[in-house]
């Protein structure tokens, strides 16, 4: 029984390694999309944590703790804010 236990982990493994990189494809540099965390879908050391940000940067795909009353699905762009100051191009 511990064998096939532990093929069923390797394919979890492999699996959730497939979409991070499929994720990862999908996402431009700096961009990420908002997930709401429930009872079924938690993250281990993430206690009391309801939203996620899952962003690309440096060609990884991150996990990050999200505080922002932002809509499940919405894409965000990382970074600094736009600048409104207009530059001279002289």
């Amino acid at each position: 029984m511990q064998n096939s236990t532990e093929e069923n982990q390797k394919d979890w493994y492999k699996a959730s390694m497939i979409f991070a990189k499929a994720l990862g494809i999908i996402l431009e540099e700096e961009q990420g999309i908002i997930i709401d965390l429930n009872d079924n879908l938690s993250i281990p050391g993430m206690d009391g944590i309801n939203k996620v940000i899952i962003f690309r940067k440096e060609n990884q795909v991150h996990i990050s703790p999200c505080d922002e009353d932002i809509p499940e699905g919405s894409t965000v762009t990382l970074g600094p804010p736009p600048s409104d100051e207009l530059t001279d191009a002289e």
